[in-house]
């Protein structure tokens, strides 16, 4: 009996580490939100719950939290080099893929929003794709010189990580995709993959811990405030996340430097382009109704009577 428990747990643990590999690849992946991958894979109330109330019951939620955090720290090691060599020799290609995944998210969001938008829905659609757009045109946004960094810039990617945080706990949302639109994407994905090769190790380790602080701090502050919008707002920020994943898409093009690669054929690289768009859109359609399938199980199953003896 106790051998079969010990096996049970074991095989629990493997599984639950595979699910934060899957979760850290949609962490690192722009477009893709680790929310809505929580979803999909049965964890995101158990997940959030746990780091939510961390201190009430430590041990027992960081038990539950730990194999999670390692299969996320294996996806997001795993993908850093592959994204990076990516944007070196095809950027164009992958910038497309990520606006596809991205804009394939949009439907389900709409669905949440639902219904007629009011005055006030459209205004707050506006102002948040008007400050997706804006971004581009803040002094020292995404011209940030790593290599001479200062504790300003430090800070900068800091507080992007706060905004990033948001990818975690909304679904729909995508904190790499934010990195991305504020311009240190490259900078953080570029640390990881130095680390991992042991090149420029201590400004990539800072540029990490700057990012970390960020995530940890604006999980337990942003996350909190969205928490309460979509309770009190509900359509509302939906309508004003639908603004912001309008204005990102000129944000995202405009904030990478180099997307044509002079060494690659043109038409090869537009025609990928073409290709990874198509692509990404469909792979997020395609995640998205296997949500929804899975939320119509759910409640069939919490809504279907129960038998009585």
């Amino acid at each position: 009996m106790e051998n079969t428990q010990n096996t049970n747990k074991i095989k629990r643990f493997i599984i639950d580490v595979i699910k934060g590999v899957v979760m850290g690849a949609a962490f690192i992946i722009p477009g893709f939100s680790g929310g809505t991958v929580a979803v999909l894979l049965g964890i995101y109330n158990g997940f959030i719950n746990a780091i939510a109330g961390i201190f009430k019951d430590f041990k027992k939620n960081i038990l539950y939290l730990f194999p999670f955090a390692i299969g996320i720290a294996i996806g997001v090691l795993a993908l850093s080099i592959p994204i990076k060599l990516g944007f070196q020799y095809v950027p164009l290609p992958l910038t497309c893929l990520f606006v596809g995944l991205m804009l394939g998210g949009m439907p389900p969001i709409i669905k949440d929003a639902g219904g007629k938008p009011k005055f006030t829905h459209i205004i707050a659609l506006l102002l948040s794709a008007g400050f997706a757009v804006g971004i581009c045109f803040i002094p020292g946004i995404g011209d940030m010189d790593m290599t001479n960094a200062n504790v300003g810039n430090y800070f900068m990617i800091a507080g992007v990580g706060v905004l990033a945080s948001g990818g975690c706990i909304v679904p729909g949302i995508s904190g790499s995709m934010i990195a991305m639109i504020f311009g240190v994407y490259n900078d953080v994905i570029g640390a990881v993959s130095d680390i991992i090769t042991f090149t420029n190790f201590a400004q990539s380790l800072f540029i990490l811990l700057a990012f970390g602080v960020g995530i940890v701090v604006g999980f337990f502050s942003i996350a909190l405030l969205m928490r309460f919008l979509l309770k009190k707002y509900k359509k509302g920020t939906f309508y004003a996340i639908i603004g912001f994943i309008i204005g990102s898409v000129y944000s995202i093009f405009n904030k990478q430097e180099m997307l044509i690669n002079p060494e690659v054929s043109l038409p090869l690289q537009i025609s990928l382009a073409v290709v990874t768009f198509a692509a990404g859109l469909l792979a997020t359609i395609i995640f998205c109704h296997a949500v929804d399938k899975r939320k119509e199980i759910n409640e069939t199953l919490t809504n279907s009577p129960q038998d009585v003896d």
